[in-house]
């Protein structure tokens, strides 16, 4: 049976970052229910199309924004929906993205009846001082807090966002994190370099010159610091950034890292089926206004060309260690000789009829992809 995977987006936070690119707002009651509402038009109308018939559901992802900020009877509505539309498997990985300041004993344990079983909390930092910085409205004694209550609630599958590469972070503050992070043992770990994005508050300190990141080679000495420290912890590492307990990987992630079918609802919602790409509106009125029009929110639909899906392949495919069967880049003369100039400066390796990034092709990915593309 073919499989299929559920995006749900939640562009409503209790404040910006000051690294968030994305097109959030605030929580405000009224502008909430109408995106509530749009949603559930948006899955009414995939879940009637012939796209989607005769899949079934493996995971469910509610991101954002913190979807945490809604109730926990608002949330089980729309997973109700999606039950009643789709099939759901019985074993469905189903996450909620949470923020550790929106979340208490009593939401939690509500958020569990609902059927969510998995859950990410963004902590970023145990530094408070780094978290002031980020924007974050938690301290790292409420981060702790919040996984401890987590647990108490029933969740037996929680995993931890980081940030490295934070403004005048250093390597014993980094690890600092992580030994806190290892401590509360959460099944799954993932750690992101900071990225400068325009339009956030960091990018305008950057152009200020008010922010003092870290060197390129610093920030690899962290990464490389935070891969010996998670391994050591076993903690396998089973892609670039993400880290996890035997059985735990993100089964919602590894879709995309297969180029599996997942179908986006929400803001920005990217979708992927039936070799078809298609892309909603970034913009939060525009998607309420189109659906309540009896629109799709979509912006961008594009077929996927056999050469763009062999593209996809390698590059998505490389950033899981285990990396792409060797056929994937030989078959082809012109990925051939990439992968073999990629091979030369020490960014590729070849190992059991497998092509994958090595320690250093780990930290110039997305220079690895581009040279395929």
């Amino acid at each position: 049976m073919k499989t299929l995977g559920l995006y749900i987006d939640f562009p409503f936070c209790i404040a910006r970052c000051a690294f968030c690119a994305f097109d959030v707002e605030g929580y405000r009651v009224r502008w909430a229910e109408r995106y509530m509402a749009a949603l559930h038009q948006e899955i009414e109308t995939y879940a009637a199309s012939p796209e989607t018939a005769g899949r079934q559901i493996t995971s469910i992802y509610l991101g954002g924004g913190t979807p945490s900020r809604y109730p926990a009877a608002v949330l089980d509505k729309l997973l109700s929906r999606c039950r009643d539309r789709f099939e759901i498997a019985g074993d469905a990985e189903i996450t909620l993205e949470a923020h550790p300041a929106t979340i208490n004993v009593h939401n939690l344990t509500d958020f569990q009846k609902t059927g969510i079983n998995r859950l990410s909390l963004g902590m970023q930092s145990f530094s408070d001082e780094q978290l002031q910085r980020l924007g974050r409205r938690h301290t790292a004694e409420q981060a702790v807090t919040a996984f401890q209550t987590a647990r108490i609630a029933g969740f037996e599958n929680i995993g931890i966002d980081l940030i490295y590469g934070l403004p005048d972070e250093k390597t014993e503050g980094w690890e600092n994190t992580l030994r806190q992070a290892i401590a509360l043992s959460p099944e799954h770990i993932s750690i992101y370099a900071l990225s400068i994005e325009a339009g956030t508050l960091f990018n305008r300190k950057v152009r200020e010159g008010k922010l003092n990141l870290p060197k390129e080679v610093e920030t690899v000495m962290l990464y490389e610091r935070a891969r010996k420290l998670l391994t050591c912890a076993d903690y396998k590492q089973y892609e670039i950034s993400n880290f996890a307990k035997p059985g735990y990987e993100s089964r919602h992630n590894l879709r995309y890292w297969h180029q599996e079918a997942v179908r986006a609802f929400g803001v920005s919602g990217h979708s992927y089926l039936n070799g078809e790409r298609s892309v909603n509106t970034d913009n939060i009125p525009d998607y309420i206004e189109k659906l309540e029009a009896g629109l799709l929110p979509v912006i961008e639909r594009e077929k996927v060309s056999p050469r763009d899906a062999a593209i996809d392949q390698i590059i998505f495919g490389l950033r899981k260690i285990e990396g792409i069967p060797s056929e994937a880049i030989t078959h082809d003369p012109i990925f051939k000789q990439t992968g073999q100039t990629l091979e030369d400066a020490g960014l590729l390796q070849k190992e059991a009829q497998r092509i994958k990034l090595t320690p250093k092709g780990m930290h110039f990915a997305d220079e690895v992809a581009m040279a395929f593309l």
